[in-house]
């Protein structure tokens, strides 16, 4: 018997421009000017004139259910349905896609406007394990910020060239170095902690010397070799 499924629902047609603006701005991954956000409106809204479009947008703002942000690579401002920590923060994410960077050189790729808020929004990030902190790429560079977890592979291809330099002028070949190299990554014993030191015994402490006051006895245990006062005539 052939199960027949139910059809699924269309989404509700949209009626009016306000409710098609929102969904054009759910539907996309940044803030957009009147003109883009006017492409990506449903056909029947499309031939709307710009100053309505405007209008409705300035109600929607003034209502807080839409953002206006600031120009950008524009002279129009921009729209959106999300806040400016969220647009911050894909920001942020961006400009740390392709590296790890630090602080001041993430803070310049940011837009000025962004700038502001580019800390408290990073600090957020690192809590929730969003970002990443990574050590820095030489001996005296500052730390950095990375979306992905610090690789140590990243860090073993800037210091073995230098290493297989260094014993490499010493007299061995690199296919001698990268032989040997591997036979003692895969010898379990060489990272294993070095043996701890046996503590040293303690030296005995030294023997009391004598006062011109001190018993008999305690001088003779003291100086075995000398006469015995007691016998003594």
């Amino acid at each position: 018997m052939t199960e027949v499924l139910a059809p699924t629902p269309d989404a509700p047609a949209v009626t009016d421009l306000a409710t098609a603006l929102q969904r054009a701005l759910a539907a996309s991954g940044e803030p957009l000017t009147l003109s883009k956000l006017r492409a990506r409106l449903p056909a029947p809204f499309r031939a709307a004139e710009p100053q309505e479009v405007a209008d409705v947008l300035q109600r929607l703002v003034a209502a807080n259910v839409l953002y206006q942000y600031p120009k950008y690579r524009s002279p129009h401002d921009r729209y959106w349905d999300r806040g400016m920590t969220v647009h911050v923060a894909a920001l942020v994410r961006e400009a740390l896609d392709e590296r790890p960077l630090p602080w001041s050189a993430l803070r310049r790729k940011l837009p000025a406007y962004a700038q502001g808020q580019a800390q408290e929004v990073v600090d957020a990030q690192l809590a929730q394990g969003m970002l990443h902190r990574h050590p820095p790429a030489g001996s005296r560079g500052p730390e950095r910020l990375g979306v992905r977890p610090p690789d140590p592979k990243d860090y073993l291809r800037q210091e073995l060239p230098a290493l297989f330099a260094r014993l490499a002028s010493l007299g061995f070949t690199r296919p001698q170095l990268r032989a040997a190299a591997l036979e003692l990554l895969h010898d379990e014993e060489w990272d294993a902690a070095p043996p701890e030191e046996e503590p040293h015994a303690e030296a005995a402490p030294p023997l009391p010397v004598p006062g011109p006051h001190q018993p008999a006895a305690m001088q003779a245990a003291t100086h075995p070799d000398a006469p015995d006062a007691s016998h003594a005539p």
